[in-house]
């Protein structure tokens, strides 16, 4: 075989090696599209926001087919399988919705009404509190007017509501407790926690969120009663003593 012979199988074998390259990215290239634009599922959309512990209406809803590839494992794709539930927590437009983010509605017993306030992420939920818990709310307040100990009103620190049940908690988000323009120089987060409370405990609720200057949740352990007696509800910074009538303060 001459040398001119020699150049010529060599050519031919780089075309071959060539042929062969581009046969294998057009055969990646259509088995790439047909994995996004082929095989498509149906799931469920939201079309508005949907707050907390609000239904999902149908007309809140559109079915979209989107490519396998790119669907949510756990997408939900047919209506009854929302029907009864309510949002787990505040959902935004154009999500897709899937298993967890609808839960059943909290059952509220005669009386009681949803309380939600916002609790500091760290030290009052610390991740640990989930729907269906049980806590105490303990709020500690300061003294009158700054002084160490007024009378009648000292620092203090009070479990304010024994056994609340809690029936949701939502999204963690910037603590913002000086307003939006302090919000980067406090960049601790806050949950907030919606309770089953009576009217009372509402209302006690209510104001040490207001004006309680820290907010804080006991977990109890499963199976202890709510409905338990607390002889120790106030502290106020000092070694508790034992009161005429038998409690401890």
């Amino acid at each position: 075989m001459n040398p001119r012979q020699r150049r010529a199988v060599l050519l031919l074998a780089i075309a071959a090696l060539g042929l062969v390259g581009v046969f294998a990215l057009v055969a990646n290239y259509v088995s790439e599209v047909e994995t996004q634009v082929g095989d498509k599922v149906v799931v469920l959309e939201l079309t508005r926001p949907v707050a907390a512990n609000e239904a999902v209406p149908d007309t809140s809803i559109r079915r979209r087919e989107v490519p396998r590839r790119w669907a949510p494992e756990a997408a939900l794709s047919d209506y009854t399988q929302i029907t009864g539930l309510v949002a787990g927590s505040d959902l935004q437009p154009n999500s897709i919705l899937q298993e967890g983010m609808l839960v059943s509605p909290p059952q509220l017993q005669e009386g009681q009404r949803e309380e939600a306030i916002l609790v500091d992420a760290s030290t009052g939920v610390a991740g640990r509190v989930r729907p269906g818990d049980i806590v105490d709310v303990i709020a500690s307040y300061g003294a009158e007017q700054g002084a160490e100990d007024v009378e009648g009103k000292p620092n203090r620190t009070i479990v304010i509501v024994p056994g609340a049940e809690v029936i949701n908690v939502g999204t963690p988000r910037l603590k913002d407790a000086n307003g939006v323009q302090d919000a980067p120089a406090n960049p601790g987060e806050v949950v907030p926690v919606t309770f089953a409370l009576d009217k009372r405990q509402s209302l006690k609720v209510a104001h040490a969120s207001v004006f309680g200057a820290d907010v804080r949740l006991a977990l109890l352990r499963r199976g202890d009663p709510a409905d338990r007696t607390l002889g120790e509800t106030i502290y106020r910074g000092e070694d508790p003593k034992e009161q005429k009538d038998g409690t401890i303060r």
